[in-house]
């Protein structure tokens, strides 16, 4: 609960930027409320109450975390009708936050999880939806691609030296091995496996090939 100066103001300021009234009481007047509760989608909800100060403090005592998606919308939605304290940027905690100030200049943060978090999450998970939505949103640039695709690599050839069969001779995850097209080798000539996923963009980085050949697969290659 947040304690502010005017209560119907407050709602009314936080209804101009999406929130929605869920109830409010009147205060003794009737010309002012007591006490609100409003709330952004149907995860983030915020009570009001009366009695707060005002203050001309940058920041105030508490602040305002509202999950939700589509920062970059909500901000060009915003930017001109509030006071911005950070513009859309990434964290180092896997978020993408947008930062404002109320009228009573309580700090109100958008976040959705960052581009960035989404791709690696995909990549570990083994989750392509997430993967392709990571690349799709056109905010990856090629350093932070060939990063998931390094890790990509890095972790199948770990998973390989300790599942491949004894002898068997790896095709390094991103590399071309002399030998054999594998689409030529019948089933008992080939193991392909996909712990994480081929990753393609118009950024440039082009697919992990993790291939495995057994030794007999490539004799006289």
């Amino acid at each position: 609960m947040i304690h502010v100066p005017d209560v119907r103001a407050t709602v009314t300021w936080y209804e101009k930027i999406g929130f929605t009234v869920k109830a409010t009481y009147a205060d003794e007047t009737g010309d002012n409320f007591s006490f609100a509760i409003i709330s952004f989608g149907e995860a983030t909800e915020v009570m009001f109450n009366t009695d707060g100060e005002t203050s001309d403090s940058r920041r105030r005592e508490v602040d305002l975390y509202v999950y939700t998606d589509n920062i970059d919308e909500l901000y060009e939605r915003l930017k001109d009708s509030v006071d911005v304290v950070e513009k859309p940027h990434d964290t180092f905690y896997g978020m993408y936050e947008l930062i404002i100030r109320d009228l009573n200049r309580f700090w109100i943060t958008f976040g959705e999880e960052s581009v960035f978090a989404i791709l690696m999450g995909g990549v570990y998970e083994s989750d392509e939806e997430r993967v392709k939505r990571a690349v799709d949103s056109g905010r990856l640039d090629r350093e932070t691609l060939n990063v998931a695709l390094a890790f990509a690599t890095s972790a199948v050839a770990s998973w390989w030296r300790a599942k491949a069969p004894v002898g068997a001779i790896t095709t390094p995850p991103g590399r071309i091995r002399a030998g054999p097209p594998a689409e030529t080798l019948n089933p008992s000539q080939r193991f392909t496996v996909r712990p994480f996923m081929s990753i393609t963009s118009t950024a440039g980085v082009s697919s992990v090939d993790s291939t495995v050949y057994p030794p007999q697969a490539l004799a006289g290659s």
